[in-house]
């Protein structure tokens, strides 16, 4: 089983609800448009530059959702995403160069900056060699990383410009008593609300 889906399964228990897990919204597309990006258009296209993006590539790509890992909707209404290892790369560090204090967030970037400087190594080597094949919007050696990065910045940047609550992320390091079954049932529940206080107003 997945590790995010236990992880979810334990969010639907702490907020007594049950998450979207196939969720699609129009504006959390694979391709920066600026009528979703608005005035931050220009800033999710510098980053893009950084990364040494290929237009040609993107523009060639067929259309997609961005689907994230679960959606809990009204009275919560955010989307969640369960940040592990693959996560923590040189790409997603940089790209908190890129946002600003209007972007409001609920998770600590500060913490994933750390993470990332502690665990690039080994992210980019996780997983089977498939999961770092070129793409035709990076098309060079760890692009796939940097795809990644990318597309982490626009489920933070675009939800509430849409009407929903900043994306709520933990990071797989944030839930190990959990995950290593030191924390089970009302515990594990009790941990989580913890990590989940304060990260969205009123949210329990």
């Amino acid at each position: 089983m997945r590790l995010e889906v236990g992880i979810i399964a334990l969010l639907e228990q702490t907020l007594e609800i049950t998450a979207e897990k196939r969720a699609q919204f129009e504006w959390l597309r694979n391709k920066p448009a600026p009528e979703y990006f608005g005035d931050l258009y220009d800033k999710i296209m510098e980053l893009y530059g950084e990364f040494n993006g290929d237009w040609h590539g993107t523009v060639a790509k067929a259309d997609g959702y961005l689907t994230p890992d679960a959606y809990f909707p009204e009275p919560y209404n955010f989307i969640f995403e369960f940040d592990e290892l693959q996560h923590f790369t040189k790409y997603r560090e940089l790209t908190f160069k890129y946002y600003s204090e209007k972007i409001p967030l609920a998770y600590e970037t500060d913490k994933y900056m750390s993470f990332c400087k502690e665990y690039h190594e080994a992210a980019l080597a996780k997983g089977p060699d498939r999961f770092r094949r070129r793409t035709s919007d990076f098309p060079y050696k760890n692009g796939r990383a940097a795809q990644r990065a990318f597309f982490d910045t626009f489920r933070d940047w675009l939800p509430p410009r849409h009407g929903l609550n900043p994306t709520i992320r933990l990071a797989e390091f944030e839930v190990k008593p959990i995950l290593n079954g030191e924390l089970t049932e009302d515990a594990a529940i009790s941990y989580m609300k913890k990590l989940l206080c304060g990260r969205i107003t009123d949210i329990l």
